[in-house]
């Protein structure tokens, strides 16, 4: 394979599960909470941590980094791995030019480098130290500085094309304000068009890795629990953790039954009034038993809200019709959290982002009616682990 592959087994001094990979020119965002292991994989790809017990190997471009059964075992020194840090770890002291020339290899020569400064916007900050540069300069020269350690040595005069390695970002936005986020976003975007290496972006922020990433992989204790794009996962999450992991907020219990072919009915109840209980139409994959306890969740990207009034009709194998109350109205802007609570089952409540001009076209607010329309593809189905 023409890119990173990651198979790492470790119990201490944290357990690590880890399994993926990144093609080039992919980038794949390591997502997960503050202390799940994100770092810590980065860091294993780039050799700077090899727990005493580890098993498995790192690959790139087929040649290994890491083999624990033939005992292969590269030196950060040997791995063409450019990492950028949260804060950039610039050396103070030494202009751009000189920081990014320090990790370049003995094949390079500052006219090389300064070329490659100039592809990055950055030809006329050569001589300026990290204080004199903004957040955004400081994370193009860190930029640099990674690029070259992936980059072959160059034979001829101009800056090279051709990458062979990966390149590790570890929050390389998270200390820049929201405009020089959104100018990095670009650059990173740029680069991408005109070099090809697997990039490893590690982030807690969804929304970012939902914008940036080909591919996600959920990280929680040290454990790769789902990789995929990133609106399949977020929409379909594998189980309840992962679902929790990437905040989806309308999770909910519920009892599978199946109906005529390739439809089922999901019986969603709160559990403590059986009697009181709302049938929604789904698909039927043949991946659940009949009469299943499941938990599911709800994409509120596909549901449909309609004024009280509107006479819709439901066909079986349609959307599911719901008629509920707004609870509460919360304005963020042009967006609006709503919670609402079903006519049928008012102990359970749906949260929805809703624009502020769809609720002014349905002239609804807190304590008005609205119907929900929920298609099936809206619901995604897993079944409870009796573990």
């Amino acid at each position: 394979m023409q890119g990173l592959q990651v198979q790492l087994r470790s119990a201490s001094p944290i357990r690590l599960q880890a399994e993926f990979d990144c093609g080039a020119g992919e980038l794949v965002a390591l997502v997960g909470p503050s202390g799940s292991g994100k770092t810590s994989m980065l860091r294993a790809i780039a050799g700077l941590w090899t727990p005493a017990d580890v098993q498995g190997h790192i690959r790139v471009a087929g040649e290994a980094w890491l083999d624990t059964a033939t005992g292969v075992q590269r030196s950060p020194q040997n791995r063409r791995a450019g990492l950028v840090f949260q804060h950039y770890a610039l050396f103070p002291h030494m202009t751009a030019l000189a920081n990014v020339a320090l990790a370049a290899g003995p094949g390079w020569s500052l006219e090389q480098v300064h070329a490659l400064l100039t592809r990055l916007g950055l030809d006329a900050l050569d001589d300026r130290r990290p204080a004199q540069l903004s957040g955004g300069q400081q994370q193009r020269v860190a930029l640099a500085r990674a690029l070259v350690r992936v980059m072959p040595t160059p034979a001829g005069a101009a800056a090279p094309q051709s990458l062979s390695g990966v390149l590790l970002l570890d929050e390389p936005f998270s200390a820049v304000d929201a405009p020089t986020r959104q100018t990095l976003y670009r650059e990173l975007a740029a680069l991408r068009q005109k070099v090809a290496v697997p990039m490893v972006l590690v982030t807690h922020d969804l929304s970012e890795a939902r914008r940036l990433a080909d591919r996600v992989v959920i990280v929680d204790a040290g454990q790769t629990l789902q990789i995929g794009e990133p609106a399949r996962v977020f929409a379909s999450p594998r189980n309840a953790r992962v679902a929790e992991l990437v905040g989806i907020q309308n999770h909910f219990q519920g009892r599978f039954f199946k109906d005529k072919p390739g439809w089922a009915r999901l019986r969603w109840s709160d559990g403590q009034q059986p009697h009181r209980a709302l049938d929604l139409a789904v698909v039927d994959k043949n991946k659940i038993d009949n009469d299943t306890p499941v938990t599911w969740v709800l994409n509120g990207e596909e549901v449909d809200v309609l004024a009280d009034g509107d006479l819709v009709v439901t066909p079986a194998e349609g959307p599911s019709r719901l008629r509920c109350q707004l609870l509460e109205v919360l304005s963020l802007g042009e967006i609006s959290l709503c919670t609402l609570s079903p006519q049928d089952l008012p102990s359970q409540t749906i949260t929805l982002n809703l624009t502020s001009r769809l609720l002014q076209r349905l002239q609804v607010g807190a304590g008005g009616w609205v119907q929900l329309l929920i298609a099936p593809g809206a619901l995604h189905i897993m079944p409870v682990r009796t573990t």
